[in-house]
């Protein structure tokens, strides 16, 4: 393969890195001289390198950096060296050089550039090794990643790593949960300041709407599963941290550009009744960069420019058999914990058909300005900028409020349907994040430095809706429902009526704006000496910190006092057009002839939109100051680690006032705070050069969110839901233990890893789950409640081999994998009125996680790639009975890519997403048993073309 050789970074440079321990002196020199150098750390241990003074060539002063200390240069990728041991390899650093006395008996030997699956792989494995804790990397590669659009897709590799999405308002938000933890439960940091999100409808939440951040944000996404006391104490499932590039750690003026273009296959729901930008297209494309770049007579500053621009029309089909009655022998209504129970299936409460065509650009980019004026001091400051805006239109079709229960069977029956509608709902999502962060570093001496941040971020939400319906009553209509297959089938009688839009009368119209803002700064001081993986004897490691956070929602509310007019001439049909798993035509509203005829001849329902107005309005505040030490002692193979860190929280709320179920201006202010005192013990022992242990315990915190504090009663007629915040909440405490063992091998190249871990969480918060008949049809309410107490246990087991080996012929050496698995067991304890109840999972717990990944090396540059991603289900809402349980089914998603170098600078890369075509499903009742809404997904396909000198 093609080795980019020293003479390529020939030009001299400033080093002034002394005669030292080896673990001290290779990431300084690595530093001075922009490169990345992977070493094991078993290799560095009593081994001391040579001083590097004056202005000198890379090749030259590595040779003299390594001279005579027993490691060689093993292989290198431009500006990324592996080292081994003298007699390891046939390169020996002083050859490379050209210093050694016997430089005429050297050895050509075949070098090999390692990109791709193989880099991400390396530095994986070389983040692990370098940690006292558990913790695992995602590198990003310019060229070698899989079609992953955001860095929450591409986080979804990572062992023990899954996403969740919104399902109600299905914008376009991902959000990451770690070890079967709610997204809720992890802290999200970029360079070390956390940051904020108020995505899936403006509300209060802690999770990260990580859909905003292309994969190619950061250079490595570092993801802790164990704590150690100078981390956030307000996580419990991980720590998610984004390393932005370096202009003095990723190599010299590195640049890249990757325009691609998208092809859906799935572009079946027409698209003459979309508002906004919505284009009824397959084809979409997009264009992503980066720049590093170093300046200044001593090359002492540093600028990194990254920025990305993408854009999709697509469209989502889910159809949703919503809500399930039980009945008796007599056809009562009644629940199956009750002796009058007939044993028969559930039969559906309403038939739902939701359409959408949603029109995504997602844009932005960051800017990072470098200081390095010597070895000892570095500054920079990061300022960042992403947005997203969505034109989604939703076509809901319903038949809804269903009666009269006849020719039931076990699986089958026939229900009137009294009420049929159609609505039409238009969404503008725009969501923002901006932040700055200001990081200074100054090292004391060798082993110790200090290290000062600051930083501000912001994430604002945007939501103008517009909505109406129709209703019709038909005498005759009734459907004939069958359970037997794993999706509800129905057939319909009478229904000769359903398209005529004379039968249909305006029932309602709003327009809602909703603006929320979350904003966050935050400082903290830290001192460190003698506190990494390569430290011998003791050392410590303490800092003081604050960080403020506010959250504001405001909704404006238009009700529309309705006149009963009818569809007839706002009617829009698509001849020939029959949604998915349907089976009938659908009649659909057009909008804009509403908007532009009917509208404006409507008088607002003031009282009601004064109401609707207040009652998704609040205000939510905290501080949060910490202060921490931890402590190391570190012998020759083992090292000890203690902290203790105290966190304290100060919080207000402000919620809107009911009177007699009407929302007033004025707000009710509740006010809390709670302090703790939270340690951590963590312990590392290598048994070998390749085999090490770790184990650990932590007590970490889960805040309530905002929302669930904060929120007054909101009702959606969309998606029939009602809920509520809870101002009593309790934030809550986790112990965590965890003892993984690692084995290294292959020459570094391979991992093999087995994890145990358990939490035991206290006051664990829940999503109570209820349900009211309203209007003839099932409202789910929901709750936040804190849990009398939660478990998890789990395993997770890793596996990566760059270079499987014994394989013959055009297979050896050129194949690679990475498996990953983690299986979950948890149980909680909630209340119901009084009473204790148990369920054996905690909300958003997958039982199984699974990725496995298979890479092969193409001559040119190129690797053809297969990976393969499964998540179980899990439940999105506890229910206050196990048949009330409800959330997404378990599923898997196949993807692939293959990259070829047609030029000295060109690079191809096909790409294919959901190859198996996998839908989405959802489902409802203990271990999710009963289907309760498919969604299909299709395949996409990408092309792209990327320029990298």
């Amino acid at each position: 393969m093609l080795a980019l050789p020293f003479a390529a970074h020939a030009e001299a440079r400033r080093f002034d890195v002394p005669a030292q321990a080896a673990a001290m002196s290779i990431p300084q020199f690595a530093r001075q001289a922009g490169l990345q150098i992977l070493v094991a750390e078993p290799l560095t241990r009593g081994v001391r390198t040579g001083a590097v003074t004056g202005s000198l060539e890379a090749d030259k002063a590595l040779g003299m950096l390594l001279e005579g200390s027993g490691l060689q240069v093993a292989s290198q990728d431009g500006t990324v060296v592996t080292l081994g041991a003298t007699g390891a390899s046939r390169f020996p650093a002083s050859e490379a050089a050209g210093t050694s006395s016997q430089a005429d008996e050297a050895v050509d030997v075949e070098t090999f550039v390692v990109t791709g699956t193989a880099l991400q792989n390396l530095q994986a494995i070389a983040s692990r090794r370098r940690s006292l804790t558990v913790v695992d990397s995602l590198t990003q590669d310019d060229t070698g990643d899989l079609a992953d659009q955001s860095l929450a897709e591409a986080l979804s590799r990572v062992p023990a790593v899954s996403t969740m999405q919104v399902l109600y308002g299905e914008q376009e938000s991902q959000y990451v949960a770690v070890r079967g933890i709610t997204p809720d439960l992890n802290y999200v940091s970029v360079d070390g300041i956390g940051m904020i999100s108020v995505a899936n409808g403006g509300a209060g939440q802690r999770r990260v709407d990580l859909a905003l951040i292309p994969s190619q944000a950061a250079q490595t996404t570092e993801v802790f599963k164990t704590f150690t006391a100078d981390q956030e104490s307000g996580a419990i499932g991980g720590v998610i941290n984004i390393v932005p590039y370096s202009a003095f750690g990723s190599g010299r003026d590195k640049f890249y550009i990757d325009a691609f273009v998208n092809y859906v296959t799935d572009n079946d729901v027409p698209g003459g009744n979309s508002l906004g930008g919505y284009k009824d297209s397959p084809w979409s494309g997009g264009v992503k960069s980066l720049w590093t770049g170093r300046f200044g007579a001593d090359e002492q500053f540093g600028l990194v420019l990254s920025g990305a621009y993408q854009q999709r029309s697509y469209d989502d089909v889910k159809r949703n058999p919503n809500g399930r009655t039980y009945y008796t022998a007599t056809g009562a209504i009644t629940t199956p914990d009750q002796s009058n129970w007939n044993g028969y299936d559930p039969a559906p409460q309403a038939m739902v058909d939701y359409e959408f065509t949603s029109y995504i650009k997602t844009y932005g980019g960051s800017a990072m300005f470098e200081f390095r004026p010597s070895s000892q001091w570095y500054s920079s400051l990061m300022l960042y900028d992403y947005k997203q805006t969505e034109d989604q239109t939703n076509n809901v079709f319903t038949l809804r409020a269903f009666a009269g229960i006849t020719n039931q069977t076990q699986r089958t029956g026939t229900l009137k349907v009294p009420d049929v509608r159609t609505g039409f709902n238009y969404d503008r999502f725009e969501n923002e994040s901006r932040g700055a962060i200001f990081r200074s570093r100054y090292d004391l001496d060798e082993v110790t430095y200090l290290e000062f941040r600051a930083g501000y971020n912001t994430n604002t939400f945007y939501d103008l809706e517009y909505a109406n319906a129709y209703q019709y009553k038909p005498a005759g209509l009734s459907i004939n429902y069958d359970m037997s297959g794993d999706s509800a089938a129905f057939s319909l009688a009478g229904a000769e009526g359903m398209l005529d839009p004379g039968n249909y009368s305006l029932l309602t119209a709003t327009d809602t704006l909703t603006r929320a803002k979350g904003e966050a700064s935050e400082v903290r001081f830290d001192v460190t000496r003698n506190f990494d993986s390569s430290s011998l004897g003791f050392g410590y490691k303490a800092g003081v910190g604050a960080r403020k956070f506010e959250v504001d929602r405001d909704l404006e509310q238009t009700v529309y006092t309705t006149n009963k007019s009818k569809l007839t001439g706002y009617e829009h049909v698509d001849p020939g057009y029959v949604p998915w798993m349907w089976g009938y035509p659908v009649l659909w509203v057009d909008y804009e002839r509403f908007r532009q005829d009917v509208l404006p001849g409507l008088p607002v329902t003031q009282a009601a939109s004064a109401s609707a107005s207040q009652a998704a309005d609040y205000r939510y505040g905290e501080t949060i100051s910490y202060a921490y030490v931890s402590g190391l002692y570190a012998m020759e193979r083992t090292r000890f680690i203690g902290g203790l860190r105290l966190d304290v929280a100060d919080y207000s709320a402000d919620v809107p006032m009911s009177v007699g179920g009407i929302y007033q201006a004025a707000r009710t202010r509740y006010d809390g705070d709670y302090k703790h005192l939270l340690p951590s013990f963590n312990i590392a022992h290598d048994f070998s050069d390749n085999l090490r242990l770790k184990a650990g315990y932590s007590r970490t915190l889960g805040r309530p969110a905002p929302e669930d504090i904060a929120q007054a009663e909101t009702r959606n007629d969309a998606s029939f839901t009602i809920t509520r915040g809870n101002p009593d909440l309790k934030p809550r405490r986790s112990d965590n233990y965890d003892v993984t063992l690692e084995y290294y091998f292959n020459g570094s190249k391979g991992l093999a890893s087995v994890g145990l871990f358990s939490k035991a969480i206290k006051d664990d918060i829940y999503e109570l789950k209820e349900e009211q008949l309203i209007d003839g049809i099932l409202y789910t309410i929901s709750t936040p409640m804190n849990a009398n107490e939660s478990k998890m246990r789990g395993i997770e087991v890793q596996y990566i081999n760059n270079a499987i080996p014994g394989l013959p012929g055009l297979l050896k050496d050129k194949v690679g994998v990475s498996l990953n698995a983690t299986r979950t067991w948890g149980e909680m304890d909630y209340l119901v009125d009084g009473k204790t109840l148990h369920v054996d999972r905690l909300l958003y717990q997958r039982n199984w996680m699974a990725n496995a990944a298979v890479f092969y090396k193409l001559p040119g540059d190129g690797e053809a790639r297969l990976g393969y991603n499964w998540g179980a289900g899990y439940y999105d809402g506890i229910g206050a009975s196990p048949w009330l349980h409800r959330g997404p089914e378990g599923r898997g998603q196949m993807d692939a890519t293959l990259r070829y170098r047609v030029g000295g600078d060109w690079i191809v890369k096909l790409q294919a997403k959901n190859i198996l075509n996998e839908n989405l499903y959802l489902g409802y009742g203990e271990d999710l048993m009963f289907r309760r809404a498919e969604m299909k997904k299709g395949r996409s396909f990408f092309i792209n073309i990327i320029y990298r000198p």
